[in-house]
């Protein structure tokens, strides 16, 4: 069956999912540990783990709350500090750390400063958010470096890759680093796990950035970290910029307009990590990133807007590999794609990393490696020191002429690498397969045409023997 955001009537879900998780944030802001006392929650990390949360659900505002109560309760604080950690504590819709001293820390431990303090602000440095999911909360270790934990279910791939991220070692610089968010520790707690990781900033693109250089350091840290995922058949599934953390944080509630981070950035300190792998697969090391394909309607886990057009035809099955790099070109087009009169050489780029046949789009090392031969050394470093122009509206990225205002020389010499404009075609196709039934059938009569294709070739190989 198609996703929400396939059909029409997904458009009004949307709209209750997001009423929901308002609900949520209303009751979060209402919740406290002063109105309900921690020695009363019975819940165990099982027993909210192993509870369905998803925002339709009418019990999703109840599940939430449990969950931030577990975090809460007499019971798992003292588990985490006779392991070495300080759980912040629950304040409203917020977590506040115990201590509010902080410093310069170590990599990979997030800066976190500010140069000139919220006026309005009442809320203790380093204060965070309440993940609506409830399962992600922050502490102090016993040298006063901030942490976040992740409860993750026991057997899930999300496990899976943690762990195996975390037997590949913590980087203790920036020059070993990957760009994917370390993982300090695994903790085995009441049948399941937690996560340890450095807590690190939200928001990573704001403030905006002022110069193009800036949006050079971004675009490169992506591109090396879904590099590091795919060599180690890692494919993401979600990638957009919530799922993208910045080595600075200060109070997430106004860290959007923090003018410490603006600087950082300015000075070339800050560097950016892809994180959250709750949707992601780990495929076996010896297998291509070719041959790996998943069932289409995985694809459908993350935003339409934010995701390339590989499924939105009919297909039963897609390449996660080629979709990731999808992903990541069609957020790099929605937030800079506006700037290529600039910077002309970003046009092949982020059309080979989002073209529509997936045999010829850019894997993630290719990317990578075009973007440091091919466009750093074509852009001059009178261009990167330019203001970058910011982003007034939003265009799909399949639907910008990226080309349109270029030199035509340029235009020419790049042309192979030009995506043509979407066949009306397939334009009827994507709206049509907008009704689920629609897009079965279509997703029917390609599994028999290509097991009928693979049969004919298959016969045509024996008939001359026989």
């Amino acid at each position: 069956m198609v996703k929400w955001h396939y059909t029409l009537a997904g458009q009004l879900w949307l709209i209750l999912v997001l009423l929901q998780a308002s609900d949520v944030c209303a009751i979060q802001r209402n919740y406290s540990p002063a109105r309900s006392d921690p020695s009363q929650c019975n819940d165990t990390l099982d027993s909210v783990l192993r509870t369905s949360l998803y925002p339709h659900d009418p019990e999703f505002e109840e599940v939430s709350c449990r969950r931030i109560a577990w975090w809460d309760s007499i019971h798992t604080r003292s588990w985490f500090l006779e392991k070495g950690y300080t759980l912040y504590h629950i304040r409203g819709s917020g977590m506040d750390p115990a201590s509010t001293e902080h410093s310069e820390t170590a990599f990979p431990f997030a800066r976190h400063g500010v140069l000139e303090p919220e006026p309005s602000s009442n809320l203790p440095i380093l204060s965070g958010r309440i993940s609506y999911m409830g399962n992600i909360a922050f502490a102090q270790n016993t040298q006063g470096q901030h942490v976040a934990f992740k409860a993750v279910l026991d057997g899930s791939e999300e496990f899976r890759i943690l762990k195996y991220l975390h037997n590949q070692g913590v980087p203790r610089s920036i020059d070993d680093f990957h760009h994917v968010i370390p993982v300090l520790d695994v903790l085995p707690c009441e049948g399941h796990w937690i996560a340890v990781m450095p807590r690190w900033g939200v928001s990573p693109l704001l403030p905006r950035c002022k110069r193009l250089e800036e949006v050079f350091h971004f675009i490169h840290c992506l591109l090396r970290g879904l590099t590091y995922l795919h060599k180690h058949r890692i494919a993401h599934g979600d990638i957009k910029t919530n799922n993208i953390l910045v080595n600075h944080v200060h109070i997430d509630r106004y860290d959007s307009n923090d003018s410490y981070r603006q600087s950082l950035r300015s000075q070339g300190k800050l560097t950016y990590a892809l994180y959250d792998f709750d949707g992601s697969t780990m495929f076996p090391p010896s297998m291509s990133l070719d041959e790996c394909c998943l069932p289409s309607h995985i694809s459908f886990n993350t935003l339409y807007d934010q995701a390339p057009g590989d499924t939105m035809q009919g297909e039963f099955d897609f390449n996660p590999f080629a979709f990731d790099v999808g992903m990541l070109g069609v957020m790099f087009c929605h937030e800079f794609q506006h700037m290529v009169h600039t910077v002309p050489m970003l046009a092949p780029l982020f059309d080979r990393m989002t073209t529509r046949d997936v045999t010829r789009r850019f894997k993630a090392s290719e990317a990578l490696q075009f973007f440091e031969q091919q466009v750093i050394p074509l852009t001059s470093k009178h261009a990167l020191s330019l203001a970058a122009e910011p982003k007034y509206r939003y265009e799909a990225y399949d639907y910008y002429d990226r080309w349109k205002y270029l030199d035509p020389d340029f235009v020419q010499k790049w042309a192979a690498y030009r995506e043509p404009p979407v066949p009306r075609h397939i334009r009827i196709l994507r709206k049509i397969c907008l009704y689920p039934w629609i897009f079965d059938t279509i997703s029917n009569i390609r599994r028999v045409c290509r097991f009928a294709g693979r049969t004919w070739a298959a016969l045509t190989r024996i008939l001359p023997w026989i």
